[in-house]
């Protein structure tokens, strides 16, 4: 999250302080949009984490759960 409020620094001019409220204020914006099940990914993703393996693995387990249900 840190690279996050430097770049939003760095743009914007606004101090440390204000950037980091601005941050944590839009990601629970966006967070209270998601599923609980989803809100975990916008905190990995704004502390730095590549979540490219995580939601590959979920998607291929949904995919896997709705090919079993429906006999495809």
């Amino acid at each position: 999250m840190n690279e996050l409020i430097q770049t939003l620094q760095q743009k914007t001019g606004l101090t440390n302080e204000q950037a980091s409220e601005a941050v944590t204020h839009v990601l629970d914006y966006i967070k209270s949009k998601l599923p609980e099940s989803l809100r975990g990914y916008v905190d990995s993703a704004a502390s730095g984490t590549d979540l490219t393996d995580e939601l590959k693995l979920k998607a291929e387990t949904l995919l896997s759960s709705l090919t079993s249900k429906f006999n495809f």
